[in-house]
């Protein structure tokens, strides 16, 4: 249902969004001739989107819908598995962390070790695809240092399953993406033409593709490392358009900033050398450049489906990997052999 098109429980839906808090009090009451989504019911149906992760479109579709009819029971659920989860962080923090919730598909970095809105730098973020093999993981690690104007390392698994069948389909594949055939894993590596026995050597792991830096380069202009076993870090990206969409689930498992120039101000806030004026220069240079943090940088990555706002409000989040379901499932579990015992 779209707004102005009649609506014959519009009744309903202005009782339910006033009494979440979506719909102003003071707006009109409902009478016998409410059955229209009018611009009202259409703005406190933008509100409860905002809130729940969802196109503000004020449009009445079936991911709305289903939202609206989700008991507050599962709403009380889902507040209290993220109180769970946030219950395995450190209790209090030791130095400013940059903290990723990857359902809200956000990033947060603080600049204080207080919990302050005001206080830290926040942008949009793109995280890994609901397919297993491809979602962002939950964990913790030391960002180390940064890489600007980055070569693009392809990982093995998107070699052999999406870059060697377009190589394969187009010789000339390899050219047009930037792509070169290495053995060494220095930048300065020298690139090996791409012949049969070389692909062969590809598909075999023994020799590595990798896309040379620009701005066409899947990881955009910086990369920032935080060295861990799944070898998730955090990049930019050309794909741009993509931070105009509200679920972003779209990478194959690292973490895609908005805002990359102002992360790596962020990231180099304790070396004056480095204004926002040098990073962009380097960004936009003729070669890497590596730079090691003077300090490690504390990352999280975590995984909350509903978060309480400093202006009052929840928001409550999809459970787009199904980790809700499968923590719920082990609480019960947990708690139904503690009551065994």
């Amino acid at each position: 249902m779209k707004p102005g098109q009649p609506y014959a429980s519009a009744t309903q839906l202005r009782t339910l969004l006033t009494a979440l808090g979506d719909l102003s009090p003071g707006a009109p009451t409902a009478s016998a001739t409410d059955s229209v989504l009018t611009d009202d019911l259409v703005q406190g149906l933008k509100n409860f989107q905002q809130r729940h992760g969802l196109d503000p479109d004020g449009a009445l579709g079936a991911g709305t819908f289903v939202a609206l009819r989700t008991p507050l029971l599962s709403r009380a659920q889902q507040i209290e598995l993220t109180l769970e989860r946030w219950r395995w962080l450190p209790s209090r923090l030791d130095t400013p962390p940059i903290i990723v919730n990857i359902p809200r598909y956000r990033l947060f970095a603080f600049k204080t070790v207080e919990d302050r809105e005001d206080e830290m730098l926040q942008m949009g973020v793109i995280v890994g695809k609901s397919y297993p093999a491809n979602r962002t993981p939950v964990f913790t690690a030391d960002m180390k240092y940064l890489i600007l104007r980055p070569y693009w390392d392809v990982p093995y698994s998107i070699t052999t399953r999406e870059m060697l069948p377009k190589i394969h389909d187009n010789p000339g594949y390899v050219s047009a993406q930037r792509l070169e055939i290495v053995a060494g894993y220095g930048d300065d590596t020298p690139a090996l033409p791409p012949t049969p026995e070389n692909l062969d050597a590809l598909a075999r792991g023994t020799l590595r593709l990798r896309q040379q830096p620009g701005p066409d380069n899947a990881l955009g202009l910086v990369k920032f490392m935080l060295p861990n076993p799944y070898n998730v870090y955090l990049h930019s990206t050309p794909a741009q358009a993509l931070f105009e969409r509200t679920a972003r689930a779209f990478s194959h498992g690292c973490v895609r900033v908005s805002d990359p120039v102002s992360l790596a101000e962020y990231v180099l806030r304790d070396d004056p050398s480095w204004t926002r004026d040098r990073i962009v220069q380097a960004m936009n240079g003729t070669r890497p450049t590596q730079v090691n943090l003077k300090q490690p940088i504390r990352v999280f990555i975590v995984y909350g489906t509903a978060v309480a706002t400093e202006e009052g409000k929840i928001r409550f989040l999809p459970d787009i990997y199904g980790h809700d379901a499968r923590l719920a499932e082990l609480l019960r579990a947990s708690r139904k052999a503690t009551d065994g015992n």
